[in-house]
């Protein structure tokens, strides 16, 4: 039922051999403790630079079905853009100009198994190992939990993580002692990796950092970067939280969000969505470890991390990590990696790339989102309806040409606009945009349309105004609050 190592690789080696304009498969630098090559893939269609994301399952070797899941996501992206077939998982259908848009917008990198083997011995000896085939001299135990291995507050042994060889949670003898775990480091620095997800099992979870302290958003002293913490120790202060920027806050919620009901669309499965802590408290992890490398050196790109806890409690350990029918699961946990294909799209970057072959107003928009619009309630509220509205929307706008030149012109104007703060924004410019949305609401899924007339009127408000002033407006007044007037009085 369950794919061999080998399996996975020859699905992946076929994948590519028969579509090389969209797939490619490549060897990792390290091969596995026993020697296994370790090999991942990447899937795109077109040329250009774009964004990154890396799927990667298999981490703890029992956890079966993962593996099996991306080589099927893979083949599914495929199948769908070479026929033009949407990719019906349930209840949930994805469109194919959606499969298009991903493949023609993302580099999407998948590491299907990233302990093969562990997954072998799962497979020969032992069900439920967890680890990878490390032997720990001086001890009758083997293995490390790859998952706390990273250079996160390494082998700080908070909750679960543990320093003890013999321990199923074995951080490792060093930070990244394991080839296995410095292949996923090594993917992370050689591309441009936006988004990253682990896809573990079981509980139904989408996880995001924190794992080792609370979250908050209120004292950026408190970083990871200077907490007192010593190897083999927990953290000594039970008050400490953790440092995460409103605005990244809002990004991992609206993501996990978006995830969450693409699950619950196929089949009605409920998945939570939560910090890690609120699991169990952990260090060491990939998917935080992948989020908080800008922290820890400024010069890395931001990657937002996730990690999937794929199915429910089946009613014992060995059914709920190896169902004996995993198509559900897989289906749903699909939809949910989609979503997240999807939401890491975006679309003021796709347009004006894409559309405007420049950066100088993607980078301008850009700013004025995260630096300006991200420091309040009211701003972030709007960056929410903005992503929303995005996803089902850009594959309507970039399939019709028309449409298209309008939302690129609007770009351009818009960077224009927000470089000078006493500009002001005239009422055919405003009227365009008008139109666009309005446009956008006849064409786009009804369920929009209520947003999108919000979006209408206060753009119809903000005509006459300054830059200064929208902006203000923008983030003293969200779009709960459209009874609130607009111009100064």
């Amino acid at each position: 039922m369950y794919r061999t190592v080998s399996q996975l690789d020859a699905a992946g080696s076929t994948l590519a051999a028969t579509h090389p304009q969209l797939c490619t498969q490549f060897t990792l630098p390290e091969p596995s403790v026993q020697g296994r090559p370790v090999r991942a893939l990447r899937l795109r269609a077109g040329g250009g630079d774009r964004r990154g994301v890396l799927l990667v399952g298999g981490t703890h070797a029992r956890e079966l079905m993962n593996p099996d899941l991306l080589i099927e996501l893979a083949v599914d992206l495929v199948a769908s853009y070479r026929t033009g077939s949407d990719v019906v998982l349930g209840g949930r259908t994805w469109p194919a100009a959606d499969i298009k848009l991903i493949l023609e917008t993302l580099d999407l990198y998948l590491l299907p198994c990233v302990n093969p083997d562990g997954r072998h011995h799962v497979m020969t000896v032992d069900g439920l190992w967890r680890k990878n085939r490390r032997d720990n001299p001086g001890t009758a135990c083997d293995g490390v939990d790859l998952n706390r291995n990273a250079d996160l507050l390494w082998g700080v042994t908070e909750g679960q993580t543990s320093c003890a060889p013999c321990s199923e949670v074995y951080c490792g003898p060093s930070v990244f002692s394991e080839p296995e775990s410095r292949n996923v480091r090594h993917l992370l620095d050689s591309h441009r990796i936006d988004c990253f997800a682990d896809v573990h099992s079981y509980s139904e979870l989408v996880l995001h950092p924190w794992g080792h302290a609370p979250t908050q958003t209120t004292d950026p002293t408190k970083r990871f970067t200077t907490l007192p913490a010593t190897a083999c120790q927990p953290i000594t202060d039970p008050s400490y939280a953790e440092y995460m920027t409103p605005r990244d806050l809002l990004r991992f919620e609206s993501v996990g969000d978006g995830i969450v009901q693409a699950i619950a669309d196929v089949r009605g499965r409920k998945y939570t969505r939560e910090t890690g802590l609120g699991l169990y408290p952990t260090t060491g992890t990939l998917s935080d470890y992948a989020y908080a490398r800008h922290i820890a050196d400024g010069t890395q790109h931001k990657t937002y991390g996730f990690t999937l806890e794929t199915g429910p409690w089946q009613g014992s350990v060995a059914e709920s990590f190896h169902p004996a029918n995993p198509e559900p699961i897989k289906r749903e946990a699909e939809s949910g990696l989609l979503a997240l294909l999807q939401l890491s799209i975006c679309a003021i970057e796709l347009i004006g790339w894409k559309l405007l072959d420049r950066d100088r107003e993607v980078q301008t928009l850009r700013r004025v989102r995260d630096e300006l619009l991200g420091s309040t309630g009211q701003g972030r509220a709007w960056i929410t309806l903005f992503e929303q509205l995005q996803a089902p929307l850009i594959s309507i706008v970039l399939q019709d040409p028309e449409l298209a030149g309008r939302a690129a012109r609007l770009v351009s104007a818009a960077g224009a606009q927000v470089t000078d703060d006493g500009a002001v924004l005239d009422p055919e410019t405003a009227g365009e945009a008008r139109g666009f949305v309005h446009a956008l609401a006849e064409r786009g899924p009804a369920e929009l349309r209520s947003d999108l007339q919000l979006v209408q009127e206060r753009l119809a408000a903000f005509a006459g105004l300054s830059t200064a002033e929208i902006l203000k407006s923008l983030t003293e007044r969200g779009p709960a609050d459209a009874s609130v007037p607009d111009r100064p009085v």
